[in-house]
């Protein structure tokens, strides 16, 4: 914080140029910054990761299920019925293994026919 950027678990430097700012409301915005930005960047982090990850067991599988969409801290795979299964085995390998952290990362499925129904 002291160099004027924060970092991520993996790396990822983030400026915060409010920091050194004269302005009190915007130095005390890049403080706040500084202290989010590590755990929720390391979190974008992760979820990228993990969609990679998932990304490349569905091709290396010969699936016909797709990852089609990430929101935040959601994957959602459009999958043929019968690899509904198999899907949903990538998906809990790959997403708890994004990451080696001192706890387990925790992971929630469902499924539907849509988006609104698999919530």
């Amino acid at each position: 914080m002291q160099e004027g950027f924060v970092t991520t678990m993996f790396g990822r430097r983030r400026p915060i140029p409010e920091l050194s700012s004269s302005n009190f409301m915007q130095r005390s915005f890049g403080e706040r910054v500084a202290m989010n930005s590590p755990i929720q960047g390391t979190a974008a982090d992760i979820i990228k990761i993990a969609m990679i990850r998932v990304w490349k067991r569905l091709k290396e599988e010969g699936l016909r299920s797709r990852l089609i969409l990430q929101v935040h801290d959601e994957l959602l795979v459009e999958t043929a019925r019968e690899e509904e299964e198999a899907v949903k085995r990538i998906l809990e390998e790959e997403m708890q293994s994004a990451a080696k952290l001192e706890v387990v990362l925790e992971i929630d499925m469902h499924s539907g026919k849509n988006w609104y129904e698999a919530k």
